[in-house]
């Protein structure tokens, strides 16, 4: 088991002194009878499986071939009028990895949105048990967390372990908080314990894991040399899985440490270009695809990669048009979201050197009307806009 996620793929080989208080009210909730799966076509090697349980929706994908593990995934913050959607996609390289090497991937709604830790944290437990009731008890469970997910598995690892053997924690907001009835974190991880870490947010888990005091399973970070807030790609998620099952089987950790900090190891994965996946036009600029659409914020992944955009005389930090299902749409060749004002529409190169376009505090998918799959043309805009 340990040896497959290990080997198959060559390689890969803000907190305070003391910490803020969270919410988590004494026990978890029971678990209630899901309501009835359902279950899409097969895929590939693997088959997904939907249903609810307590209000929150769930997806599972299991391999043809299981071999016993089950990676969990606690999502980041949503808006409490967001919809519920439990967003797994099996084929991001990650998930397509574990799935390849016989892993069940899961992951829950949560039933509500908001700041939810406590509810969270029994979901996460409901839908663990979910699975064990209809495949089988697994021998290994792991969990994975972004942002406010992180602070969720992270509690997790320090005071209900009870079923989970480690726990990955992306960008983990240990400021965190609910408004009522609270728990403090102990650092006192239970199980092992990997934070993966952008640059501009390593205060805090560093602080975490450099802890002057002995504990039962001693953290590790993982720093991605990028800026900004959960800002890394699959082959960095990849990674520090792996390294989680190296720590759990006592394997040594082949990644160079950070100024020879303890504890505290570099895992930033560059994203290799690719041949590129779009198709010039005669007349200027490139035909992209829509590949992927967010189901929460409707964000676009497109096929362009830098390249792309270079060979197309688009520059960073200028303005270009994409035309897509006969709407033509001004957009800034940015950095992040906040390269512009709220509403406008911006594109940039994500960390695994693909480009997201997205629309700042709106929602692309929605305006545009652009699915999986679809076609958008981009070509050079001279003059800035005006508006969105």
């Amino acid at each position: 088991m340990s040896a497959a996620i290990r080997d198959s793929s060559p390689g890969f080989r803000r907190l305070r002194p003391v910490l803020t208080a969270l919410i988590f009210a004494s026990g978890l909730a029971g678990l209630a009878a899901p309501a009835t799966p359902q279950s899409p076509p097969s895929t590939a090697g693997f088959r997904l499986e939907t249903g609810e349980i307590e209000g929150a929706r769930f997806v599972i994908a299991r391999p043809d071939q299981w071999n016993g593990c089950v990676l969990l995934i606690a999502h980041d913050y949503r808006a409490k009028t967001a919809p519920l959607v439990a967003d797994l996609n099996p084929d991001h390289l990650a998930h397509r990895t574990l799935l390849d090497e016989g892993w069940v991937v899961a992951k829950t709604s949560f039933r509500r949105n908001g700041a939810i830790i406590r509810d969270a944290i029994a979901d996460l437990e409901n839908l663990r048990a979910h699975i064990a009731a209809t495949g089988g008890e697994p021998r290994r469970v792991l969990l994975e967390g972004d942002a406010m997910g992180g602070t969720i598995v992270t509690l997790i690892a320090e005071q209900f372990a009870g079923h989970y053997q480690g726990a990955v924690a992306v960008d983990a907001l240990l400021q965190a908080r609910e408004k009522k009835d609270f728990i403090p974190f102990n650092l006192q991880p239970q199980i092992p314990l990997v934070f993966l870490t952008n640059q501009s947010e390593l205060n805090s888990p560093q602080k975490y894991v450099t802890a002057p005091f002995e504990r039962p399973s001693r953290p590790l970070l993982l720093r991605v040399a990028r800026d900004g807030h959960v800002n890394v790609n699959q082959r960095e998620r990849l990674l520090a899985l792996r390294t989680l099952v190296d720590l759990i089987d006592q394997q040594p950790i082949a990644l160079p440490t950070v100024d020879g900090t303890p504890m505290f190891f570099d895992a930033t994965q560059e994203p290799v270009p690719g041949p590129s996946q779009v198709r010039p036009l005669d007349e200027g600029g490139f035909e992209a695809r829509v590949t992927e659409v967010t189901a929460i914020n409707g964000n676009l992944l497109l096929t362009a990669q830098p390249s792309d955009f270079s060979a197309a005389d688009i520059a960073p930090d200028t303005w270009f048009e994409i035309v897509a299902k006969g709407q033509s749409y001004r957009v800034l060749y940015g950095r992040d979201f906040a390269s512009v004002q709220p509403g406008l529409w911006v594109a940039f190169a994500n960390a695994d050197g693909f480009f997201s376009l997205a629309r700042n505090n709106d929602n692309a998918a929605t305006t545009s009307g652009l699915a999986a799959g679809d076609p958008v043309i981009i070509h050079r805009l001279v003059t800035a806009p005006e508006s969105g």
